[in-house]
């Protein structure tokens, strides 16, 4: 009996070995729970390398306008087209650009019953009390004779308007900028506008260009600097559409709204001439549409396509050093807003392309 129960005393586990099997217990579950935590760390970065190389595609343009009215560019200065076009950018080819654009729309001029006595205030706070002579149904005309002969016409549908003056004919207005600098000279064309009550929250809080001009002859021509300056010129565009794709004229960077400034007008504003020429965008009513590639655009420019913004005489070859993405904004109505490519280069070049191709728009 008692042999028997030594043998059982010696088979039951001691301490030791109870022990010894709760370390490997621990040590291989360790093991396998960090294991564990990095596969899932591995494989976590496998995955988002994955999404990060093979991005879903992004939906298609939504193209929501259907065929858009072809982009009509004015055709005054046709014969400033260049014979030949050189491309000579830094890396010698273009950069990139998006698959896709948003357009616009901008809504139509509507005839509105009370034009008659809103233009007759944006009159008067412009300082001309008289009577308009009647240009046509929708246009008026007044006249001022101090202290400078000045012209104001508006149109009573989209309530665009010109005033001009008869600066360059007077020798006394030439050459005092002292009082004036760029950013003063800002302020009063936006402080203009609104007191007229025509400054739109999309052009309040754009930034606007400066370019400084010089007269000879009755004529006006860019100066080098401020001080061989005798007016300032105030181009003001509404804000670039994303921040970044600015506006783009008939004229090239000339505003859609373009302002004279002299340092020298006594009693009055120091504004000698304004044109506004705004129509609104309806940043609401948005669509995407493809883009043509950049080469065909340049194709379609050296085939006789586009329109040739700057400059004005002709130039035998067009060397261009760069093209951007930007929006065209007509003098004359519009019916969206639309994305352009726009070519620059030597002797001030500036060419326009439309960025959509034409299978979007109306034959």
């Amino acid at each position: 009996m008692t042999a028997k129960r030594s043998s059982q005393s010696n088979s039951s586990p001691t301490l030791s070995d109870v022990t010894a099997v709760g370390r490997d217990v621990l040590k291989y579950g360790v093991i396998l729970l960090v294991s564990y935590m990095v596969l899932k760390v591995l494989i976590g970065s496998l995955v988002n390398y994955w999404r990060a190389t093979h991005p879903e595609p992004p939906p298609p343009p939504t193209v929501g306008f259907g065929k858009l009215p072809s982009l009509e560019f004015p055709q005054e200065y046709e014969k400033a087209r260049p014979d030949s076009y050189k491309l000579e950018t830094a890396k010698g080819r273009f950069p990139s650009f998006p698959d896709r654009a948003k357009v616009y729309l901008m809504p139509a001029f509507s005839p509105n019953l009370l034009a008659d006595g809103e233009v007759r205030a944006i009159a008067r706070s412009s300082g001309f009390l008289g009577q308009p002579v009647l240009l046509d149904s929708l246009n008026y005309r007044w006249l001022l004779n101090e202290p400078l002969e000045t012209f104001f016409e508006i149109n009573l549908k989209s309530y665009n308007f010109s005033l001009t003056t008869d600066y360059l004919s007077r020798p006394e207005l030439v050459g005092d900028l002292l009082s004036v600098d760029e950013s003063s000279a800002i302020s009063a064309v936006k402080i203009y506008l609104s007191r007229v009550n025509l400054l739109p929250s999309d052009m309040a809080t754009s930034s606007a260009k400066v370019n400084y001009l010089k007269a000879l002859g009755g004529e006006l021509f860019e100066a080098v600097s401020l001080s061989d300056a005798d007016f300032l010129q105030v181009d003001l565009d509404r804000i670039p559409v994303d921040g970044q794709y600015e506006m783009y004229t008939p004229n090239g960077e000339e505003g859609i709204v373009s302002a004279i400034i002299s340092g020298a007008v006594e009693n009055g504003s120091q504004i000698v001439e304004l044109h506004n020429r705004y129509q609104p965008v309806n940043y609401n009513s948005v669509e995407t549409y493809p883009l043509q590639s950049v080469s065909n655009a340049w194709k379609e420019l050296q085939e006789g396509g586009g329109y040739i913004a700057s400059p004005k005489n002709k130039l035998s070859e067009a060397v261009v050093r760069g093209v951007v993405l930007g929006y065209f904004d007509d003098f004359s109505e519009q019916h969206y807003l639309l994305p352009i490519y726009v070519f620059r280069g030597d002797d001030d070049f500036i060419g326009y392309v439309s960025a959509i191709s034409s299978a979007y728009f109306q034959e």
